[in-house]
C-alpha cells in the first residue's frame, strides 16, 4: 500500500461525484476501500461502498488524488475551510463547471497546488462518457496522464492545452445529453401523435438515436455526410428536414449550447473569478 491510506478521495459529494465514484468501482478501477468520501445527504439516500468522512481535512490528508466536486457557488466557502489543511502533495481534480484552475489553485494556498480541471458527462456511468481534461499551471503532465487514465474508466478523454475552451465542452459535452433526450421526448411525441404508443415510441426514436451515434463513430463520414446519405430527395425524410429547416431548429440548438456556454462563465465569476 502507498503511503496514502486512500487512493481517491472526494470532496463534495453531488450527483456526478456519485457517479464517478460508482462506475470506478463498478469497472474494478478502485476497490472501495480505497475511496474516501465527505458524507453529505445524497450519500445517505444513494450509499456507496465506501469509507465516509464528516472531516474534509481527512480527505486532504489521506488521499493521493482529491476530486473537488462541490456547486460553484459554493467553492469560495468550502476552499477557505479546506485552505488550512491544503498541501501540494494530491492532485486536485475539479468537476465543478465555470470554475479556472487558478482559482482553485489560489483558493487552496497557491504555490504548488496541481489542478487539473475535468468535465465527464452522465453516460460516465456506462462506460460511454466523455470528459474534457486541462491541466493547471503546477499540475505536471503524469498529472495530466493519471487523470486521464481515472477517466477513461468511464468511456474516453479530450485533453485540451486552452482552459478557456473548458466552458465549450461543458456546453457540448456535459449539457450534451440533456439536448439528446429532449430531442427523444419530441421524437416520441411525434411517434404518439401519428399512432405509435409511448412505449413503442420510445423504443424506435432511442435505438433510431443511439444507432446514428455509432454510426458517426465507427464511420469515416461527418454528420451532414450521414445526414445527405439518408436523405432521399422528395421522401420522408426530406419533408421532415424542410420542416427542421423552416422552423429554424438548427439555429435554436447552436443558441442553446452558447447559452450554456455563457452560463459557465457565469458560474465562474460566480465563484470569484474576475
Amino acid at each position: 500500500m502507498s503511503e496514502h491510506q486512500f487512493a481517491l478521495g472526494v470532496i463534495g459529494s453531488g450527483h456526478i461525484a456519485g457517479i464517478i465514484v460508482r462506475r470506478l468501482i463498478n469497472s474494478g478501477y478502485l476497490a472501495g476501500n480505497r475511496i474516501v468520501m465527505t458524507e453529505s445527504r445524497n450519500l445517505k439516500a444513494h450509499p456507496l461502498p465506501v469509507t465516509t468522512t464528516a472531516d474534509a481535512g481527512e480527505v486532504l490528508r489521506n488521499a493521493r488524488i482529491v476530486i473537488l466536486s462541490v456547486t460553484p457557488q459554493k467553492f469560495a466557502d468550502v476552499a477557505a475551510s479546506l485552505r488550512p489543511g491544503a498541501s501540494p502533495d494530491p492532485i486536485y481534480l475539479s468537476v465543478m463547471a465555470g470554475v479556472e484552475t487558478r482559482r482553485i489553485a489560489e483558493s487552496l494556498g497557491g504555490d504548488g497546488i496541481r489542478v487539473v480541471r475535468a468535465m465527464p458527462n452522465l453516460p460516465f456511468s456506462l462506460g460511454r462518457g466523455v470528459t474534457g481534461l486541462v491541466r493547471g499551471q503546477h499540475a505536471t503532465a503524469d498529472d495530466v496522464e493519471e487523470a486521464r487514465h481515472l477517466f477513461n474508466a468511464g468511456g474516453v478523454t479530450v485533453v485540451l492545452e486552452d482552459e478557456n475552451l473548458m466552458d465549450a465542452v461543458t456546453a457540448v459535452a456535459g449539457s450534451g445529453p440533456a439536448y439528446f433526450y429532449y430531442f427523444v421526448e419530441m421524437m416520441m411525441e411525434g411517434g404518439v401523435a401519428a399512432g405509435l404508443k409511448p412505449a413503442d415510441a420510445q423504443v424506435l426514436a432511442a435505438h433510431a438515436c443511439v444507432g446514428a451515434g455509432a454510426m458517426l463513430l465507427e464511420q469515416d463520414a461527418s454528420p451532414r455526410e450521414l445526414r445527405e446519405a439518408v436523405t432521399s430527395p422528395g421522401g420522408t425524410t426530406q419533408a421532415a428536414m424542410d420542416k427542421l429547416s423552416d422552423s429554424k431548429v438548427a439555429e435554436h440548438v447552436r443558441d442553446a449550447v452558447l447559452a450554456a456556454f455563457e452560463r459557465g462563465r457565469q458560474l465562474g465569476r460566480m465563484a470569484g473569478q474576475p
